[in-house]
């Protein structure tokens, strides 16, 4: 009876020491094998201390999350150092081939606690365990991450010497998914309209002085239905209609922003203020409501769901061609399953060249899409969505497609 019972106690210890196990190591979504190198707390005992008066204590272990196998840049530094301008996507091409990649790797990484807040002067290094690279993020040298979002590296172990502390960090200052300058102005305001918001919206009649423009501080006439509970209201001024490049299906009609105006009086006309302005004001702007949503520039780049593909429907700011860190219209919406951060790849469509040599001359051979770019959404509607070309090695055109990478 005595023996039995010791090996129940036995059994149980042994189940009890593997859900702990389990526990600290956590789960990766792209691993299928994830490579994983931790001290458990008797060897950490073993090597530092059994955390004593005057030992140092441990807490748990801490896993390391490899980059996976083809994916490190072959000219990736062993560190680097954050500088203010920099975005988390150009940080990660430093270090990974396919930079979209770094919520995957870092979220798993226990010692990087949010891989979206890293700020100017932080360091990001790359070591290598049992062979294989992996990435760590350390700030006023001391290792980002652990139980209490403090601590330091133990040379030679993945151990983590903790040490209370309180961490202050604006986060304003964190560095950027993208560049912020590149889509401040598709951010909060609408850019996309179907028709029957284009019909329903009230619209500008002229001014007080009955001049061409209005401009800051000038009141407007407006004719329309009015909200009395909504004082806010955007000017905006409808400028292109968006179709899909092959069903030829209208998408929705693409305004630019004018202004910003408040309601002072509900009439017909009603009258109201520009209280900010972009440019000038005409007769026929339209208005709609004003958002209240908060801007942000911290996006989590994902893999669509994706069936099929996509094209480019319209090119911001451009006429016939567009490339790195600028945007792009697509005909995917959140109809079609597209998320804020799906990142897609752009491929060109191919040539059809005249094949003079097969056994029919002159027959006509349609060549392979080639992959040209990156693309990232970040501002979604029903049929369409923006997105900002992250990385390109060739000019992005309309009716380019748009595929999973």
């Amino acid at each position: 009876m005595a023996n039995q019972a010791l090996i129940q106690a036995s059994r149980a210890l042994t189940a009890a020491s593997l859900l702990v196990a389990l526990s600290a190591c956590g789960t990766n979504p792209l691993s299928r094998t994830p490579d994983v190198t931790a001290y458990d707390k008797a060897t950490a005992e073993d090597r530092f201390g059994s955390g004593g008066s005057g030992d140092v204590a441990y807490t748990g272990v801490v896993p390391t999350a490899v980059i996976p196998e083809g994916e490190l840049n072959p000219n990736a530094p062993t560190s680097y150092t954050v500088v203010k301008g920099d975005t988390l996507w150009d940080i990660s091409g430093q270090f990974l081939n396919s930079a979209w990649l770094w919520p995957q790797i870092w979220d798993y990484n226990p010692q990087i606690e949010n891989p979206h807040l890293i700020y100017p002067g932080d360091e990001i290094s790359m070591s290598y365990v049992n062979g294989r690279p992996s990435l760590t993020l350390s700030r006023n040298g001391e290792m980002v991450g652990s139980a209490d979002g403090s601590g330091t590296m133990v040379p030679g172990g993945n151990a983590v010497r903790l040490s209370p502390r309180i961490r202050t960090e604006s986060l304003f200052e964190a560095v950027p998914t993208i560049p912020a300058d590149a889509i401040q102005q598709f951010l909060v305001r609408p850019n996309v309209v179907t028709g029957a918001q284009l019909r329903a919206a009230p619209y500008v009649v002229g001014n007080v002085d009955d001049r061409l423009i209005s401009s800051l501080g000038q009141q407007i006439f407006v004719r329309g239905k009015m909200d009395h509970n909504q004082t806010k209201y955007g000017i905006y001024r409808q400028t292109k209609t968006l179709k899909d490049p092959v069903s030829r299906k209208i998408l929705g009609y693409e305004v630019l922003h004018v202004a910003e105006a408040k309601l002072l009086n509900v009439g017909d006309p009603s009258t109201m203020v520009i209280t900010s302005s972009s440019r000038e004001t005409i007769s026929g702007d339209l208005l709609l409501p004003s958002a209240n949503d908060g801007a942000t520039h911290t996006y989590t780049p994902r893999m669509p769901g994706l069936n099929g593909e996509g094209r480019v429907v319209s090119l911001v700011d451009a006429i016939s061609q567009a490339g790195r860190d600028q945007i792009i219209v697509t005909n995917l919406g959140t109809n079609a399953g597209i998320q804020v951060g799906d990142v897609l790849a752009i491929e060109s469509r191919g040539q059809t060249l005249i094949d003079r040599h097969g056994r029919r001359s002159f027959d006509r051979v349609d060549m392979p899409t080639n992959r040209i770019g990156v693309v990232m959404i970040f501002q979604t509607f029903d049929e369409v969505s923006y997105g900002l070309v992250m990385e390109s090695t060739d000019t992005v055109k309309k009716n380019d497609a748009l595929t999973g990478i």
